[in-house]
């Protein structure tokens, strides 16, 4: 419930259905285009021609039976009581009725009787006055002024005062009525007697006095500073004095305000003078916004209407006699009717044309197009009142030329309502005669045809109003308003008569029984004579009635629809708009034939369609009203081979627009009505919404008993062949004599397809539309405005946005959000849910689901656990809500159970609820598939089932978020409060988490499911939890760390953690090629001694016993101990490489390209080593490539120690510095051989000492002490000897060779006792070759003899050693 669900299909289909009938019925052509205003652009006139005015035989085939358009419900005298007082009468008695109570009131003198139409007769009287009454009226008051009980004002006036009384009731329902004893208000009338009272429906009041003003009774809750509580306003006297000079007003002539007309809809007011004046105000919201608009005398008005009607006597337009106020329900443009005495009825508006020439009377432009509707001619919609202007007058019946009836006369009083006139005219002197003029049953005219009927009365009428019933829905629907038939009530001399206004419904129901069934020839002519869809939806509300369900006439109204309704059919786009050319509505007119003609010969009616402007500017033509297109013909082009236009389009049948448009009018007045007020109070009482409620089950009963094939499909009836049962739409728009027969039936057969869609979506939305609004009554038998508030700000938002359309289209959130709060509004108060739960599912099942109940149910018994102190009852409460719980999945709002399993400790349950999930929407394991197989892109049914078990699986990872997050909150309260008394608390509290998510590990592992596992490896990974994740000896871990580190090839802790598991799993020869990967990754998070870490753990795994003997093994461990020696090497240059990097920008972009990645030999030579001139590394270089170069490495060596030479500082600073590295080399390279070169170190360390004047025979002492080979150190000095170079007389010391050899010597002596004996005779000779060598230069030499003396007596030494 908690998800947004995409819009359904049926609903999107149905909506677009429903708000294009309701556009189309919405603009069908109104008051304004019947009577021709809007095409002329000017006043216009009618009722001259004999189709103005017709008996309701247009609607039968024959005169047999007559046809009633209003019907008496009852009568009843004036009670006895009452006529007993009439013996008293002194001078003055009045009568008339307060139909908002249902009431009439008489008056004799000073007293004033009240009684009920009804036979239980309550009688209310008031004599607490003492002056005549003359005008009484009866207003409901202000909201907020008065307390609850008064729920009317009386208010009496006499020739002095005025008094207001409170009236009150026993009960609700108006049954006994009481007046409050004392005035609430007395009020002066300063010598202005009142004649007429007239309440609004905001509680204001209006007077029209007999000075001719308007008065308005001003009145609050308390006294103010600025004002009394109560105070009478003269809204007519500021006008007065400022259009009349005040010497002048004593000789002005009066005219009394005879009748008071209010329009609550559009806040206008309407007063009829004696003299026949008509006199137009803006209310306004109180009266200091009160203004006139304009005021038409009775002259104005006969003069402009003798302009329009120049023939007739100009008398009959003469004393107007009532006024009737055009609600905007009745007409949008045109604002009032006047009636006269004659009958002839003046329709006015308070906004004026927009014409060009500015004013309503002119004429159209001679050079305008006859036909043409003049955009600039109609009514500013948006224009606020401003005048008072005649705009169309229609003659009473009797004017035409073949008039049958009488014209009326003495017409005394009218009553408009719903398209509806009745006249009260005066036939003889004690009888009055009723007649009735209706428009009703002739909406598919595009011009003002009416239909009459006559009625006598058993007396004078004094009045006549609506009768209002108390139990009538608040809703204004246009389907209640066609089903319910309006009372009027008449006020005679002799009690009151209450007449009925039929409906059509009623007129059908008139014609079925008078046929006694649907099968007969009138019953037809009523659908063809009338709208088809107008008949299909007047014979629904005979089907779909309560009144009628089970009955006579509930069949036969449904066999009507089913026989008359058409069928639907395709048709080619310059086809149908021939069709439309021909009005299908007028043919059938009546059975004269010279209607039509006599029609097109005026030049007051156009023979094109009225133009109707609609929604988004869009005209909407009279021939279309009748014939509609659909909305889904238009938008989708057919695939089927057999249409082969683009611009098919198909014209569904009328039952199924009689349907859509039943449908629409049911719910126009909620379809954009906001579902919450400001408050978040509901805009649809509980009344309207159980009434409305009602209608949708019926319908839903309808199409249940009568299927979609049963609608579409036509009914033949087999009594009656040579009666033609199909359509006025099928005749005219499947007639192409230029189609084959096979290529019609198979249009025909499409139709019937699309229609069967059509009316399949529409079942389907009435049975959602049911739901949404048993739902919103459930909701509102609650605190619906405490269920609102319960909502989080977003939802409030989006509910307080929303409208009823929203609601039944596009917003099932909205319901599944108000469900919830609904629920949590029982758990709020610990009450059980299960009555609630098993409501909505009855009531409305798709919107609250088995799911959605179990959901319910379950948060109940979580909170029963949560409130549980027993250990074995919370336990046995939560696995309960689990196994409920797994029988509803999937589709369980599996988050909100899993929180509140969490909230619980039930960590279990969410595991097993999520697999059970997991499993059950995908009982294939195709996702499980998908994995396995490497998530293939092209498998998009494996990924999607793949994703959803991964959605599901999520709320592990939130599971395992909440006790890590917890721990963490824990943590960090113990850091801060430093507690004392427990410091040992933290440890464990720490263990206490560790081992509830080593819990959790060991209950997920348990499910098979591999997707599972990934979940918990991935929450495992992101928490840096790797010691647990090690820990895990699945399979799946190992696939898992693959995956992720062929995904991420530069994550190095994968990389880490995948040689580790298979280190750890004894894999090891899997470890090592990690391990190897690992080393040789080029990347800035792993360092130099990371890497040779690498290799050396590599090497190690290689060197593992289990790894296994093989020539491909061992070729793997020489590279990696190879990749090992190369990376010694690195090591050292990276180091020398530092100690640059402080002088050298270059040098310090070295070190980081060291640590980026490993090199070969080669490269770390020609790149690092030979640029920077690191001469120890290019040594270890070329050791380590064993390459064999003498000169190079010579060359090497030599830099080596003149760098040392050449740092600054003392000889001796020096001295040791170089014996020093010399000493460190020799132990690493003194083996290698070639990198070796020991008569060139000896020769240049000779040389260096030589030149830095140093202790005679140090070189020969520190090589002995360096452990190097004695016998090679003699062979490479003799050979010095032998050379006799003259480098050391140039270095300054000609005999420091010799001194040199004499040293070696002297140690080979001193140390004789080390030889090895066999090798002594040997060693021991080539000391002699040196001795004597060493002679022989001295003998050729001067100055001498000390040298020869020392080498003669080391001579000696050595002799004797050989001995």
């Amino acid at each position: 419930m908690t998800a947004t669900q995409p819009q359904p299909d049926f609903l999107t289909t149905a909506g677009n259905m429903l708000e294009f009938h309701d556009n189309v019925d919405r603009n069908k052509p109104g008051l304004l285009e019947l009577t021709g205003v809007s095409q002329h652009g000017r006043a216009t006139t009618s009722g001259l021609n004999d189709y103005d005015y017709q008996s309701l035989t247009f609607l039968k085939s024959d005169e047999t039976h007559n046809l009633q358009q209003l019907r008496t419900i009852s009568k009843s005298s004036i009670p006895n009581e009452i006529l007993e007082h009439f013996k008293h009468i002194k001078c003055h008695c009045t009568m008339g009725l307060f139909p908002e109570i249902g009431r009439a009131w008489l008056t004799i003198d000073s007293e004033i009787y009240i009684w009920t139409f009804n036979q239980a007769r309550d009688v209310a009287y008031y004599d607490g006055l003492s002056h005549l009454i003359v005008s009484v009226g009866l207003v409901k008051p202000r909201a907020g002024v008065f307390v609850d009980d008064v729920k009317y004002l009386l208010l009496l006036t006499t020739p002095i005062e005025v008094i207001v009384l409170g009236v009150t009731f026993a009960e609700n329902a108006y049954q006994e009525m009481q007046l409050m004893n004392r005035p609430i208000f007395v009020i002066g009338t300063d010598n202005v007697s009142i004649s007429v009272i007239k309440g609004s429906e905001d509680g204001r009041i209006f007077m029209g006095g007999r000075d001719g003003c308007l008065y308005e009774v001003f009145y609050q809750a308390e006294s103010t500073w600025f004002g009394k509580r109560c105070k009478k306003v003269n809204l007519s006297q500021g006008l007065v004095s400022y259009m009349v000079p005040n010497f002048l007003k004593v000789f002005s002539e009066t005219d009394p305000i005879e009748r008071i007309e209010i329009d609550n809809s559009r806040k206008l007011l309407y007063f009829l003078t004696e003299k026949g004046s008509i006199e137009a105000w803006d209310i306004g919201t109180d009266y200091t916004h009160a203004r006139r608009l304009g005021r038409m005398t009775q002259n104005d008005m006969t003069n402009q209407a003798l302009g329009l009607i120049t023939t007739l006597d100009p008398s009959i337009f003469k004393s107007v006699k009532a006024i009737c106020p055009l609600s905007a329900d009745d007409s949008d443009k045109l604002h009032l009717m006047a009636v006269t005495q004659c009958g002839v009825r003046l329709y006015f508006s308070t906004k004026s044309l927009n014409a060009q020439n500015g004013t309503a009377a002119c004429p159209p432009s001679d050079n305008s197009l006859f036909g043409q509707p003049n955009q600039q001619s109609i009514l500013a919609e948006t224009e606020p009142p401003k005048g008072l202007y005649l705009y169309h007058v229609r003659l009473p019946p009797g004017h035409t030329p073949n008039a049958t009836t009488n014209k009326p006369k003495q017409v005394h009083a009218a009553f408009y309502t719903e398209g509806t006139m009745l006249m009260i005219t005066t036939q003889q002197q004690e009888q009055d005669l009723l007649w009735s003029v209706s428009s009703a049953p002739s909406v598919n005219f595009p011009y003002l045809v009416e239909s009459t009927a006559l009625e006598i009365l058993d007396g004078v009428v004094w009045g006549l109003a609506e009768v209002k019933e108390p139990s009538a829905p608040k809703l204004k629907s246009p389907l209640n308003s066609a089903r319910t038939s309006r009372k009027v009530a008449l006020l005679t001399n002799q009690g009151t008569h209450i007449i009925e206004l039929l409906k059509m419904a009623d007129i059908l129901m008139q014609i079925l029984l008078a046929c006694n069934g649907p099968h007969h020839e009138e019953v037809k002519m009523f659908f063809h004579s009338k709208n088809q869809r107008e008949a299909c939806v007047t014979a629904l509300l005979l089907a779909t009635s309560e009144r009628y369900r089970g009955g006579e006439i509930n069949l036969w109204a449904t066999q009507a629809f089913m026989l008359y309704g058409g069928e639907p059919c395709f048709q080619h786009q310059k086809a149908f708009q021939n069709a439309n050319n021909r009005n299908v509505a007028n043919q059938s007119l009546g059975p004269s034939p010279n209607v039509t003609a006599a029609r097109d010969r005026l030049p007051m009616y156009m023979s094109t369609p009225m133009p109707n402007a609609g929604a988004g500017g869009n005209s909407f033509p009279a021939s279309q009203y009748n014939v509609p297109l659909s909305p889904i013909g238009i938008n989708q082009q057919t695939q089927q081979s057999s249409v082969n236009n683009e611009n098919s389009a198909i014209i569904f049948s009328a039952k199924h627009d009689g349907l859509y448009l039943y449908v629409a009018r049911m719910l126009r007045p909620i379809w954009q009505m906001r579902c919450v007020d400001d408050n978040f109070c509901s805009k649809l009482n509980v009344q309207d919404c159980d009434s409305l409620l009602c209608d949708l089950l019926s319908l839903r009963s309808f199409l249940e008993v009568h299927s979609v094939h049963d609608i579409s499909t036509s009914n033949r009836a087999p009594f009656d062949s040579h009666l033609d049962r199909t359509s006025g739409y099928s005749n005219i728009l499947i007639n192409n004599s230029h189609m084959p027969l096979t290529e019609q039936r198979n249009l025909s057969e499409q139709a019937q397809v699309e229609e069967k869609r059509s009316l399949s979506s529409l079942n389907l939305f009435i049975k959602h539309a049911c739901e949404v609004v048993s739902l919103w009554s459930t909701l509102s038998h609650h605190p619906f405005q405490q269920i609102c508030l319960q909502l989080s700000p977003e939802q409030k938002k989006l509910l307080k946005c929303c409208t009823f359309r929203d609601l039944f289209l596009t917003r099932s959130e909205v319901c599944a959000f108000l469900i919830i709060s609904l629920i949590n509004l029982y758990l709020k108060d610990k009450a059980g849910v299960g009555d609630i739960s098993n409501k909505l599912r009855d009531k409305c099942p798709n919107l609250y689901r088995h799911e959605d109940a179990v959901t319910s149910k379950a948060t109940e018994l979580l909170m029963t656990a949560k409130n549980s102190t027993s250990r074995s009852e919370k336990e046995q409460c939560l696995r309960t809500t689990l196994h409920l719980c797994k029988e509803a999945a999937p589709t369980l709002p599996l988050h909100s159970i899993c929180q509140q399993f969490i909230s619980t400790d039930f960590y279990e349950g969410v595991v097993e609820l999520t697999a059970v999930c997991a499993a059950k929407s995908d009982p294939e394991e195709v996702g499980i598939h998908f994995y396995n197989n490497g998530e293939p892109t092209e498998d998009r049914e494996g990924y999607t089932c793949y994703a959803t078990r991964m959605n599901y699986y999520k709320e592990v990872q939130l599971m395992l978020d909440h006790v890590y997050q917890t721990s963490c909150n824990k943590k960090t309260v113990q850091d801060e409060t430093q507690s004392q008394v427990q410091p040992k608390s933290a440890p464990s509290a720490k263990s206490s988490t560790k081992q509830t998510i080593q819990k959790i590990v060991t209950q997920t592992l348990q499910i098979k499911d591999p997707l599972i596992h990934v979940t918990l490896y991935e929450w495992l990974l992101a928490h840096e939890m790797l010691s647990e994740l090690l820990d895990v000896v699945e399979p799946s871990l190992g696939e898992f760390l693959r995956r992720s580190v062929s995904r991420n090839g530069e994550n190095v802790i994968l990389i880490d953690l995948l040689w580790k598991y298979y280190e750890k799993n004894g894999h090891h020869a899997q470890a090592a090629q990690i391990l190897d990967n690992l080393a040789m990754t080029r990347s800035e998070n792993i360092t130099l001694e990371q890497r040779i870490e690498y290799l050396v753990r590599a090497v190690m795994c290689m060197r593992n016993g289990n790894v296994g003997s093989s020539i491909s093994n061992g070729i793997f461990l020489k590279e990696l101990e190879d990749k090992l020696d190369i990376a010694r090497v690195q090591k050292s240059v990276l180091a020398d490489m530092r100690a640059l990097a402080s002088k050298n920008i270059e040098a310090a972009s070295a070190v980081k390209e060291l640590n980026f990645a490993l090199y070969d030999i080669t490269q770390l030579y020609q790149h690092f080593a030979e640029p920077f001139n690191l001469w120890e590394c290019q040594l270890s270089i070329l050791n380590c490539s064993h390459h064999n170069d003498p000169l190079l490495i010579e060359s090497v060596w030599g830099n080596i120690i003149n760098s040392i030479v050449e740092e600054p500082g003392t000889t001796h600073e020096r001295s040791v510095r170089l014996f020093t590295k010399m000493e460190l080399l020799v132990r690493e390279y003194g083996e290698s051989g070639a990198c070796f070169p020991f008569a060139f170190l000896i020769r240049e360390l000779e040389i260096k000492a030589c030149q830095l004047k140093l202790p005679e025979g140090i070189v020969p002492e520190k090589l002995v002490t360096m452990n190097l080979d004695v016998e090679l150190l003699l062979e490479y000095y003799s050979r010095m000897i032998s050379m006799n170079e003259r480098v050391w007389a140039n270095e300054g010391n000609e005999w420091h060779l010799i001194q040199s050899a004499i040293r070696v010597v002297s140690l080979l002596a001193d140390n004789a006792q080390a030889i090895w004996y066999r090798s002594k005779r040997r060693i021991i000779g080539k000391a002699q070759d040196i001795v004597a060598g060493c002679l022989n230069i001295c003998y050729q030499k001067p100055d001498t003899n000390r040298l020869q003396h020392s080498l003669k007596e080391l001579q000696s030494r050595l002799q004797r050693l050989l001995v």
